[in-house]
């Protein structure tokens, strides 16, 4: 319990709000990572239901069909995963992978914007997009705000520490 206590006091609120922030995306995006290989008929079911909810037109390609594009998205939506986990693990010594992790997520909102665009009928496709460009908000909000926060810092006053060594 101490050790709780210690988390939600340390010094630097950014770092804790990072932690707390990227705990819950790297779980968003691992967890999801392997539904999308294993069991891709709940992430289509989902993915209707959204976009009846929304009023949109019923979407009719079999996406969960396509292994080759569903592999795809798994591998990319579990090295989501992997940076968030490595950024949580040693923000130091990892902060340059908030650059690819921020193209990837922008990227992917960016396409299903251009994709709602085409078709407004599937309206998920926008919300998609919104999700994912909230997504990478966050990561270059609390992500930033820790590493701005933490510069000064040394790592034993960090709770949790940096792992790997820092060199710091």
């Amino acid at each position: 319990m101490e050790s709780v206590t210690a988390f939600w006091k340390q010094p630097s609120r950014a770092y804790r709000n990072f932690q707390v922030v990227f705990t819950f995306l790297s779980l968003n995006f691992i967890i999801p990572a392997f539904s999308y290989a294993i069991a891709p008929q709940i992430v289509a079911e989902q993915f209707h239901q959204i976009n009846n909810l929304m009023g949109g037109v019923p979407y009719t390609f079999p996406e969960e069909m396509s292994r080759m594009w569903r592999y795809l998205g798994a591998a990319n939506v579990m090295t989501l995963g992997l940076m968030c986990f490595m950024l949580q693990i040693n923000l130091r010594k990892f902060k340059a992978i908030l650059i690819p992790l921020s193209f990837l997520k922008g990227y992917n909102a960016l396409l299903f914007l251009l994709g709602f665009l085409a078709s407004p009928q599937y309206r998920v496709f926008l919300a998609i997009a919104i999700l994912d460009f909230v997504t990478t908000g966050a990561f270059i909000f609390f992500a930033g705000k820790a590493i701005r926060e933490t510069d000064l810092l040394p790592d034993n006053v960090l709770i949790p520490r940096p792992g790997l060594r820092s060199n710091i």
